[in-house]
């Protein structure tokens, strides 16, 4: 069959001998042994490519060490858990705004009402609705089981509970299943934004949040799933021009969650975090979409 995997197992050593033949500088043979065997050869491969000549060769540029391929490595890692902490805030802001507000105006079952919901989505909707009615009959969280006991005659939790057992990926997709009226535009004006860019935003960083909580590699990847729409309207425009593809990378990442964290948090230190981050360990910013002298030029700084 033409299309067979024939890739042939190699050991740590083999591996080395291979890397070493393709111009990588491995001076600690032992150490980089350990990371083999640790870390794994594909997931380095990952941190490898920007080093690579882009052939079949896959040579590393002069003066290239195993350690740089460590070194973005470790980047990497620490910048997941920045992004992760901050979005853990998005998500919390989000789920509260969402009970808050349309608990107000419809009481706690909102979201179990499908005249609240556009019809383009509520297939999706109802899967959610759906799951959600299942995981209540055999609750795992004490809240759930403790209201369950309490009232016994209620299919659904309400809404400040229900909310608490979805996802970010969950929550994005009940935002964007909700017709656009009185509390989806309060939330929207309160992340000075308008509904249906809103909508792209928090699906877009639930991947991004997800390629965190999963381990994959996240400062050069191009993140194309669930694009987001970057605003052209006067009033949620950015204050520079972002580049063409700032809805897939790590900058675009960077500039969408620094907005919705100032609607909140004006005095986070976010992007003080991811820029000590580079310099700390010196990584090619542009990789990730980045502009040029981005220390003065990126979008938060304006």
């Amino acid at each position: 069959m033409p299309n067979q995997y024939r890739k042939q197992p190699l050991s740590s050593a083999e591996l080395l001998a291979l890397l070493k033949s393709r111009n990588l500088l491995i001076p600690d043979e032992e150490r980089a042994t350990r990371y083999l065997d640790s870390i794994g050869y594909y997931r380095l491969s990952g941190y490898m490519y920007p080093l690579q000549s882009a052939d079949r060769l896959h040579r590393f540029a002069k003066g290239t060490r195993f350690d740089d391929i460590v070194n973005d490595y470790k980047f990497d890692k620490r910048l997941r858990a920045i992004v992760m902490e901050y979005m853990e805030r998005v998500e919390v802001v989000l789920r509260a705004k969402l009970t808050n507000h349309y608990s107000l105006e419809y009481g706690f079952f909102w979201y179990t009402d499908e005249n609240l919901i556009d019809r383009k989505y509520k297939g999706q909707w109802q899967s959610l609705l759906d799951q959600l009615q299942e995981d209540f009959k055999l609750p795992k969280e004490l809240f759930l089981r403790t209201f369950k006991r309490n009232y016994p005659d209620e299919a659904f939790p309400p809404s400040q509970m229900a909310l608490e057992t979805l996802s970010l990926g969950e929550l994005a997709r009940l935002f964007r299943a909700l017709l656009t009226d009185k509390p989806k535009l309060q939330i929207a004006a309160e992340f000075r934004q308008a509904p249906a860019t809103l909508d792209t935003w928090f699906l877009w960083l639930a991947n991004v949040r997800n390629i965190c909580a999963h381990h994959d590699r996240l400062w050069n990847r191009i993140m194309s799933a669930d694009r987001p729409t970057i605003p052209s309207r006067k009033q949620f425009k950015f204050p520079v021009p972002m580049p063409d593809d700032a809805n897939t990378t790590m900058y675009g990442a960077v500039a969408l969650i620094d907005h919705l964290l100032k609607c909140f948090n004006p005095d986070n230190h976010f992007t003080e975090k991811v820029e000590e981050l580079i310099q700390e360990y010196q990584v090619n910013a542009t990789l990730m979409g980045f502009p040029a002298k981005w220390e003065t030029t990126a979008v938060w700084h304006h």
